[in-house]
């Protein structure tokens, strides 16, 4: 059976079950700052496992698009190990325990996947101080048919699952499959939990029954859900008869391309194939990482991409492929597997153009590490060494932009390591010297914040959308001191701050107090406002009076809509794989980050604007309305890849044009916004562009603030505003023909000055030199003078000082005739620059210093001409 027919299969036998299927989600994870990236099936339902939500069916499947970085730096290393992988999963939520998980896992495997039932194994809890073995795991499986001789009791390090310290977790069983005896390390015990490669661990079942509390004790959960995983590469590779996942089919074609590409052949020998098995895993984890939106960085995200991109192109190198390679790699990823993941097709174009961009970008910072490296490594074996300094690798790192674990791996390689504690040193000393600290909200207000949202009894229901200002009442508060409070209203139309959109502020007044509210925060659905008291005090229970600043609602609101309209415009002209990467909306001015490999031109610029204010002039209608999320992806509305909507949706409608999933304030027309006026466009990071942009009230300042810039202008030039650039060009003319006169003049005062010097020049054997104090505009013009009299005096040695109100200048200009007689200019500054209070340095044949000491210059001069004498008699 193919990994197609599993995947399919899978799904089939949960549906038939009472299962409902949902697609996988992005490899962002939606709203978890937990995670980096989804690594498990179960990371999309935390919400519904943790009770903040409630589950949209108690039973739910999926084949989730997995990515861990755990053992990145096993990959290729072992026939075993991925980075990127297909988890396929059933979860419970309250429904069936363990007895109907193990029911199911054992037909799918048994009747399904008909897998030889003697060879199957499983592993239970065999339990520990807290909790018992678990029994009713061991009871389901003996009932299922397992025989009692293949069911392995294991440690809570091997069977018993957690989500952190804290929180739900519980024991879990897990199924293997034995290969036999020639897969294994031969041993008398080697079974389930033996470290050899014979018991091959494909389905893990975890059952959620236990809450721990921070002192670590374990209460029973109200509700008993179960989350089970199973890795269809691992499956896959059982089915197919396989050892290692790279002998199956989901690999196959990936590594037939790179055999191809790099004349190597698979199996041969222990370096190329560890660089194929790198390739056709980071093919696979950088093809979905990018699809999904990530690009490749220095931080977060961006940083594991470009990890992996760079381990990839290195793993090229090794098997000396030339570039352009990842993106025809990248290409054979979708092709394989755009039938079960249609994004990536949708996608091609950027995937395509981050991959070949990072490949460019990365190979010289490749070919300049691996020189050095390869040098310091060379030099450590010489001298019988075994340890490359940290500050080799820092380097590396810190000027060459090149990878530690990559300088890691590529060391032991060759047989030697390296010093980490002293590249951790380096780097925290780094760190520290970089680290600012930034606060958006003070711990007390933050601390009082997460409280108060955690344990109020009273749910806010926002009506903002509808409604300026309501009557209501404080369904809680806390005092924080200063005047300051944080508290729950039981309606409010204040918009809390999400999806890039700034809270709302404004006022609350009460019969005994009144409040500007200054932030509101939005927490899991609900809300929790922070406001300062101005007269009064107000108190929990009391009747309120909730009023929104409706000039800054309305300036916000232009500025929000403009940011649609911005992403139609920019689809519209550079293709629709343009993706939103972030956005920041405020009364002020807007912020648009997207997905883009180059900067835009002002052309471009120019016509972006030219569509987003012709939808404004032509008046669109903006509406908004709730629908479920398949209906607004059939209708073509865009949503954020990092955010995760439930099953029903609000969609913002502008004309025909434009259908966005969003749950911001906007206008109802476009006509409101005015006009928009972009303001800058500048990179954020690789492949990730920013527009800033002003609407409204806003651009018409701007646009005024320009007309007085242009009036006051012409006025000082003496013209009317219509021929300001005619007569800027008209000046430009006449400035370049006095820099020409004044340049004609300073160069017949140059050459007049070197005759003079020229006649000063004295014979030092077979030699000239000239040393001398000079008087001319700028270290510039010295350079020069120093060029045209070594020139002139050739073979000589010139060495020129320069003062400058407090500071002096020297430059040493000498021919190579006097290099060949032992004499360096470097050498000659170096030691005549702390005479004048300073430093320098340079090249044998020029050299350039300086100090702060004005009165050391004759004895600089006098010690110059002895050095000299000396050097050249």
């Amino acid at each position: 059976m193919k990994s197609h027919e599993i995947r399919s299969s899978f799904r089939e036998f949960f549906l038939e079950n009472g299962h409902e299927s949902r697609p996988s989600s992005s490899l962002v994870p939606a709203k978890d700052p937990t995670v980096l990236l989804t690594t498990a099936g179960m990371q999309q339902f935390k919400p519904y496992f943790l009770g903040i939500q409630p589950a949209p069916h108690p039973r739910l499947t999926t084949c989730q698009k997995c990515f861990r970085t755990t053992d990145i730096d096993r990959v290729g290393k072992t026939a075993r190990h991925l980075t990127f992988f297909e988890m396929l999963g059933n979860f419970s939520f309250g429904d069936y325990f363990k007895e109907g998980a193990i029911d199911l896992a054992w037909r799918y495997s048994t009747q399904v996947l008909k897998l030889d039932t003697s060879r199957i194994w499983v592993s239970i809890f065999r339990g520990d101080d807290q909790v018992g073995a678990d029994e009713q795991a061991r009871t389901a499986w003996k009932a299922a048919g397992i025989d009692a001789s293949r069911i392995v009791p294991l440690p809570a390090e091997d069977n018993f699952w957690s989500a952190g310290p804290t929180g739900p977790c519980g024991p879990c069983t897990e199924l293997y499959y034995d290969l036999g005896e020639a897969a294994g390390c031969g041993g008398p015990d080697c079974r389930p939990g033996c470290d050899c490669d014979r018991f091959v661990e494909f389905w893990n079942l975890v059952f959620m029954q236990f809450d721990r509390d921070e002192a670590g004790l374990l209460t029973p959960l109200p509700k008993q859900n179960v989350d089970t995983g199973m890795g269809l590469e691992r499956i896959t590779a059982v089915m197919e008869g396989q050892l290692a996942v790279f002998g199956t089919d989901m690999f196959q074609p990936l590594i037939e391309h790179i055999c191809d590409a790099s004349g190597a052949k698979y199996g041969r020998e222990a370096k190329a194939d560890r660089a194929i098995r790198v390739l056709a895993d980071h093919s696979r984890a950088m093809t979905f990482l990018i699809s999904d939106g990530v690009f490749a960085g220095n931080e977060g995200r961006g940083y594991v991409l470009r990890r992996v991109m760079r381990r990839a192109i290195q793993a090229a190198s090794t098997l000396e492929i030339g570039a352009p390679f990842l993106s025809v790699l990248c290409d054979r990823v979708i092709e394989t597997m755009k039938g079960a993941y249609p994004e990536l097709e949708q996608h091609r174009k950027m995937i395509e153009e981050v991959a070949t961009g990072e490949e460019r970008r990365f190979g010289l910072t490749l070919q300049q590490g691996n020189a050095i490296l390869m040098q310091s490594i060379g030099e450590r074996k010489s001298a019988g060494g075994h340890t490359i300094e940290g500050d080799v690798a820092f380097r590396l790192h810190d000027t060459y932009g090149f990878p530690f674990d990559l300088t890691r791996e590529i060391i032991e390689d060759e047989g030697l390591e390296v010093d980490e504690e002293e590249f951790d040193r380096l780097m925290e000393e780094q760190r520290q010297r970089a680290r600012t600290s930034m606060k958006e909200v003070g711990t007390k207000e933050r601390e009082a914040l997460a409280e108060l949202g955690r344990q109020a009894k009273v749910r806010t229901e926002f009506v903002g959308y509808q409604k300026n200002e309501l009557h209501t009442s404080i369904g809680d508060l806390r005092e924080l001191g200063g005047g300051r409070v944080v508290l729950k209203l039981r309606e409010s139309p204040f918009y809390a701050e999400s999806g890039g959109q700034i809270s709302d502020t404004g006022w609350i007044h009460t019969e005994n107090g009144k409040a500007d509210v200054i932030d509101v925060y939005s927490l899991d659905g609900d809300q929790v406002i922070l406001a300062e008291v101005e007269e009064g005090r107000l108190e929990a229970g009391a009747r309120a009076k909730a009023m929104i600043n409706r000039v800054r609602r309305h300036a916000t609101a232009c500025n929000h809509t403009a940011t649609h309209l911005l992403q139609n415009a920019l689809r519209s002209l550079l293709g629709e794989q343009v993706r939103q990467g972030g956005s920041s909306v405020g009364p002020d001015k807007l912020r648009f980050d997207f997905t883009h490999t180059k900067a835009l031109s002002d052309e471009e610029l120019s016509r972006i604007e030219d569509i987003v204010n012709r939808k404004i002039i032509e008046n669109h209608p903006v509406k908004a309305f709730t629908t479920t999320r398949d209906y607004a992806r059939d209708m073509g509305a865009i949503a954020l890849f990092d955010e995760k909507y439930g099953e029903f949706v609000r969609v913002i409608e502008v004309g025909d044009f434009s259908r966005e999933l969003c749950g911001g304030t906007h206008v109802t027309s476009t006509a409101q916004i005015g006009c928009l006026k972009i303001v800058s466009e500048a990179s954020v990071g690789a492949n990730l562009r920013r527009i800033e942009a002003i609407t409204s009230r806003a651009a018409i300042d701007y646009l005024r603030g320009r007309d007085r810039l242009v009036n006051s202008l012409a006025a000082q030039v003496k013209t009317d505003p219509d021929r300001l650039e005619t007569a800027v060009a008209s000046l430009e003319d006449e400035l370049r023909e006095l820099r020409l006169l004044a340049k004609e003049a300073s160069s017949g005062k140059m050459a007049d000055l070197g005759q003079t010097l020229s006649a000063r020049a004295e014979s030092a054997g077979n030699f000239k030199m000239l040393v001398e104090k000079v008087d001319v505009e700028s270290t510039d013009q010295m350079l020069e003078l120093s060029d045209k009299l070594r020139e002139e005096l050739a073979p000589a040695a010139v060495f020129l000082a320069l003062v400058d109100g407090g500071s002096v200048n020297l430059v040493a200009n000498f021919s190579d005739a006097v290099v060949g007689k032992g004499a360096r200019a470097g050498d000659l500054v170096k030691e005549m620059a702390p005479l004048v209070g300073g430093k320098g340095g340079g090249r044998p044949t020029m050299a350039r210093g300086g100090g702060g000491n004005a009165s050391g210059v004759e004895e600089a001069l006098a010690a110059a001409r002895i050095w000299l004498s000396r050097k050249l008699a």
